[in-house]
């Protein structure tokens, strides 16, 4: 399985409510750094689950539908191009944010994770 392959399975899980959340402390190595740039920074599956869960509570949004633009694969690094599509309970379509993101892996998990876009919509 290349790391593109293990990086799509990740992200095929978001749509599912019930996979969603799981999915991080699946692909999560224990000492994994996530940050939304300008916004938000977790170390681990446990703060990045909270967040989500924190973030969920704030927007609610059960899953994240991906288009996924554009995806390339360089050394330990998976980069995309997505649209994320917060969906809600009912299936409607909460925001879409255009970003870019970039997924490092070591041993199968996700030991780095950034993601870049625009903050303004989360900014009071």
């Amino acid at each position: 399985m290349t790391l593109t392959d293990t990086a799509l399975a990740f992200m095929s899980r978001w749509p599912d409510p019930a996979r969603f959340l799981p999915s991080i402390g699946e692909y999560f190595a224990d000492d994994c750094l996530y940050e939304n740039i300008g916004l938000s920074k977790t170390r681990g599956p446990t703060e990045a689950i909270a967040f989500f869960e924190a973030f969920m509570k704030q927007v609610p949004l059960v899953a994240i539908k991906v288009d996924l633009l554009a995806i390339a694969e360089a050394g330990d690094a998976v980069l995309t191009e997505r649209v994320d599509h917060f969906v809600a309970a009912d299936g409607s379509t909460l925001m879409s944010i255009p970003l870019m993101g970039i997924m490092k892996f070591r041993d199968g998990k996700l030991y780095e994770w950034r993601d870049y876009f625009d903050t303004k919509p989360f900014r009071p």
